[in-house]
């Protein structure tokens, strides 16, 4: 296949895909990042104590990949860790959380709604100011953050959370209020700084949560945040992992500009979500990408794009989820040269 270069930035690539005009090639954004510290031989502890750390992982990233965003995120509890909850770090796997605080309705005198300076939330700020500096006329920046529900279940513990809606959901709802006030707060701050909010919610899978569930736990509080990132003027993506193919039509649902897909046979997500968003993903990161070979990765990319061939308001080819620390930086590329290959488009740049 012939790989052509990009013609565009990342950035112009981007704003052109948001504002309808032509494009080189198709979106491509591969979910780098705690990996990227071993560009720069660094640890994923590091990388998610330190700023400057992120910073430059994402810098080395991007001229390796050449991928179309950067998508900062460390691990699925640090919202749950600002508000209160303890977690464990080991020197090359994301922080988690081992010890739940809240035990009982009592325990909710434990923890908090988190402010703009807690937890580990600086080390972002810090990253996206020296990203902003140094290659925000290339690219732009996004943010993960572990939605309500996920923030909830660390705090609780996921089996008891799961429990609680059933036995409890007094506490659950208790949870979810500060969860989602906390991520607002966070949220803010980091439209302020010109980025894009993503709201990750592993727990709220269809692979765990009935869509009864989900209407009832789920789609209020994430929909409040779409709201409200709405009211700041920003767009912002949902990812939920796992199983979505039965609450797709509520994710587009939260009003989310982008709906950011796992696992999710594209045809259904395409004919269920009917031109209401964007559609993200959703090529196998514990599958194809870790797996290879890099001939199966064209294969998957490929077929995925022809699945998507003009569907409007557009699609977006990357992986399912974050990409794991054991797939090789090979088959990321391979990702990327199927995005300047099959994903190529006629395009002459104005002199």
């Amino acid at each position: 296949m012939e790989i052509r270069q990009d013609i565009l930035t990342p950035k112009e690539r981007l704003l052109a895909f948001l504002t309808g005009k032509p494009l080189d090639r198709i979106l491509c954004m591969p979910i780098v990042t705690s990996n990227a510290a071993h560009l720069i031989g660094k640890t994923v502890k590091e990388f998610q104590l330190d700023g400057k750390v992120m910073a430059d992982s994402y810098m080395a990233a991007m001229d390796r990949f050449g991928y179309d965003l950067n998508y900062l995120f460390t691990n699925c509890s640090y919202i749950a860790e600002a508000m209160g909850q303890e977690l464990v770090y080991s020197e090359d796997e994301p922080a988690n959380c081992e010890n739940p605080v809240v035990q009982s309705m009592e325990d909710l005198s434990k923890i908090k709604v988190a402010e703009k300076t807690d937890g580990k939330f600086p080390v972002f700020y810090e990253a996206l100011d020296i990203l902003n500096t140094e290659v925000g006329d290339k690219i732009f920046n996004s943010v993960c953050f572990s939605g309500p529900v996920s923030t909830a279940a660390t705090l609780r513990g996921t089996e008891d959370f799961a429990r609680d809606t059933y036995a409890n959901p007094e506490l659950c709802h208790a949870l979810l209020r500060m969860a989602t006030d906390s991520c607002k707060n966070f949220i803010k701050e980091v439209v302020a700084k010109g980025a894009i909010p993503i709201i990750l919610e592993p727990i709220a899978s269809g692979s765990i949560f009935s869509p009864k569930m989900f209407a009832k736990f789920a789609f209020p509080y994430i929909k409040e945040l779409v709201d409200y990132a709405h009211e700041l003027g920003a767009a912002i993506p949902l990812h939920i992992c796992g199983k979505t193919h039965k609450i797709v039509d509520q994710m587009t649902e939260t009003g989310t500009d982008i709906v950011s897909l796992d696992i999710c046979d594209l045809a259904v997500a395409r004919e269920k979500v009917a031109g209401r968003a964007v559609l993200l993903g959703n090529i196998a990161p514990a599958d194809e990408l870790l797996f290879g070979p890099i001939e199966r990765i064209h294969e998957v990319c490929k077929n995925a794009m022809d699945i998507m061939e003009g569907y409007t308001p557009g699609f977006i080819l990357a992986s399912g989820c974050e990409i794991p620390t054991k797939v090789p930086f090979q088959h990321i590329d391979a990702m990327m040269d199927a995005a300047r290959s099959y994903g190529a488009y006629d395009y002459a740049k104005a002199e």
